[in-house]
């Protein structure tokens, strides 16, 4: 019994040597295959590294998915995927595998998040995902992008966003010189185009973080659009045009109306046959009598207005609300004032930025309007004729249209 015991232990003591031996060999072995593949990552990265320097950026990307490859989540790798990504958007041209990239660093990392955003926006943009983007930007500025946020007031729709207002469209108008009341319709369809181009344009530089460059931010915040939107035209859509310093000279003295325009004031004239009538008027109340209407809402320069509204001092607080009564040639006249438009002074810097943007539209018009459909189409742009109608005309027309050069629903 005593020696089979003894057999025992001796068997057991040579298991163990023989376990402790195979875990001797296995952990050498791993140790030298880890220094032979460090050894090989390194000489792989170095060779990226070259082949980046002389121009060579798909050799790159492959080498570099094989580096990641060994080690897929470490630190080391996602900031080599970050690199990878960079040479797919700005080398390549391949935004599919950028985002897919960038995904799998957000996955593996979500404190990565905010630091790849800009990136991650700019591939959905290339892709076409426009809405996706815009529903980052709305959730980014605490708004639900699930709720219409359209208005009876609203003159041009972006999906279910409000792009521009019935009363900013008011605005253009009268800065145009144009009546309120019943003006050309040629005229508004060109203003509400124009106005609905350069909001697609804004927002698609928003998009493409023309904002967020460093150039902008030591720019003064009064020329933040004009800025926004005259680099997109030129890095992205108008990068081949050049406009010199003396065409734009030629075009601001041409021109000079466009960014020196007086003060302008819009009212309308109304008799009553008694002056207590035309009180009751002033004061809110019901006339006893109906007043005739002499002119409706007439957008006029100071020197254009009747005489008994010469010696108001337009320049200061703007009178509101109906001026009067004042007896002429047996008529006592009330002159209701629905808005006074200030004077535009732009600033000789802004003026040349606006014109340097008309003459690259004039030169690459063609260009300017295939981008601008594309992003109709992108953003389901809607100018909502019959609302336009019914603020401007007796007589509204109905039906939606998309800018010049995309299709017309109705």
């Amino acid at each position: 019994m005593n020696g089979m015991r003894t057999i025992l232990a001796r068997l057991n003591a040579l298991l163990l040597l023989v376990i402790v031996g195979m875990i001797l060999v296995i952990s050498l072995g791993w140790e030298r295959y880890r220094s032979m593949a460090t050894g090989g990552v390194t000489e792989r990265q170095a060779y990226a590294a070259e082949l980046l320097a002389h121009g060579l950026p798909h050799e790159a990307a492959v080498e570099l998915q094989a580096v990641i490859s060994a080690d897929p989540t470490s630190p080391k790798s996602l900031a080599q995927r970050r690199v990878l990504a960079e040479i797919f958007m700005d080398s390549l041209g391949d935004y599919e595998k950028a985002l897919a990239e960038l995904v799998f660093i957000r996955t593996a990392d979500p404190g990565q998040a905010s630091a790849t955003e800009d990136m991650t926006r700019r591939c959905m943009d290339r892709l076409g995902r426009v809405y996706d983007v815009q529903r980052r930007l709305l959730l980014e500025g605490g708004k639900n992008p699930l709720i219409p946020q359209v208005s009876s007031q609203t003159a041009i729709r972006l999906g279910n966003e409000e792009g521009a207002t019935l009363s900013e469209l008011e605005r253009r108008v009268a800065q145009s010189g144009l009546p309120l009341k019943n003006p050309p319709r040629e005229a508004l369809e060109r203003i509400t185009q124009s106005l609905a181009g350069e909001l697609l344009m804004r927002r698609a530089a928003k998009r493409a973080g023309i904002d967020r460059r460093p150039r902008f931010l030591e720019q003064v915040r009064k020329f933040e659009e004009n800025l926004a939107l005259q680099t997109y035209l030129e890095e992205d859509v108008l990068k081949d045009v050049k406009v010199d310093d003396q065409t734009i000279n030629l075009y601001l003295d041409k021109h000079h109306d466009e960014f020196d325009s007086p003060l302008r004031i819009v009212y309308s004239a109304m008799a009553f046959p008694d002056e207590g009538s035309a009180r009751a008027f002033v004061d809110g109340r019901q006339p006893a009598s109906p007043p005739r209407m002499i002119v409706d809402h007439v957008n006029a320069v100071q020197a254009d207005l009747p005489g008994p509204l010469h010696g108001v001092k337009w320049d200061g607080e703007a009178p509101k609300g109906p001026l009067g009564p004042i007896e002429l040639n047996g008529q006592w006249m009330v002159y209701p004032i629905h808005e006074v438009i200030p004077a535009r002074n732009v600033p000789p810097e802004l003026a040349r930025q606006q014109a340097r943007l008309k003459l690259l539209e004039e030169k690459q018009g063609g260009r300017i309007s295939e981008t601008l459909t594309e992003l109709a189409h992108r953003e389901e742009l809607k100018i909502l004729d019959e609302a336009i109608a019914g603020r401007f005309f007796t007589e509204p027309a109905s039906g939606t249209h998309a800018p010049t050069g995309g299709k017309t629903e109705r």
